[in-house]
């Protein structure tokens, strides 16, 4: 599948990044951009990778990082990032949110449990939406029985998954 991350101009304008060392810009740019980067922001990245692609030294990567951390932009555990606010730029339709979903079982379920509510609440929507009657016209059918429903958009392990990283809150 071709993956394709496109940063909006503004980027350069918000007043978070304009405050930031150039290290740190490129750092963060690097982020939304990398190979490894994920539909969801959330992916494996070790500093090693992040040094040899950017040519930023280990301590610039280590202290843009902890910049990054502290400001609440990124989280972090061991060789994973997870960008805060990435799901929130999206475009989410049952596609893109059926991909967000697949990635974030696939991540450290402490570090999907740190996200913004935000998030969390996309993955809850999915579950919601992959086994609702996605048809709203109640009387479509000739006889005025009720249609069947259709078959969920996610096995139930992926459900079962969604609510068991969430610690089965509701949102």
């Amino acid at each position: 599948m071709a993956k394709q991350r496109i940063v909006n101009t503004r980027f350069w304008d918000d007043s978070y990044i304009a405050l930031l060392s150039p290290h740190e810009k490129l750092l963060f740019l690097y982020l939304l951009t990398s190979p490894l980067t994920t539909i969801a922001g959330v992916y494996e990245l070790p500093i090693k990778r992040a040094v040899f692609d950017t040519g930023l030294t280990l301590e610039e990567i280590t202290q843009g990082f902890a910049k990054l951390e502290q400001d609440g932009k990124i989280l972090r555990q061991d060789d994973w990032v997870a960008i805060v606010n990435f799901v929130r730029h999206q475009t989410l339709n049952p596609k893109v949110r059926t991909g967000i979903v697949l990635e974030m079982t696939r991540s450290p379920r402490e570090l999907v449990k740190r996200l913004p509510e935000s998030v969390q609440a996309v993955l809850m929507q999915s579950d919601r939406l992959s086994h609702s009657n996605s048809n709203p016209n109640l009387n479509s059918n000739s006889k005025g029985e009720r249609p069947e429903s259709p078959a969920p958009a996610f096995p139930t392990d992926i459900r079962s998954e969604i609510h068991e990283i969430l610690g089965r809150r509701r949102l």
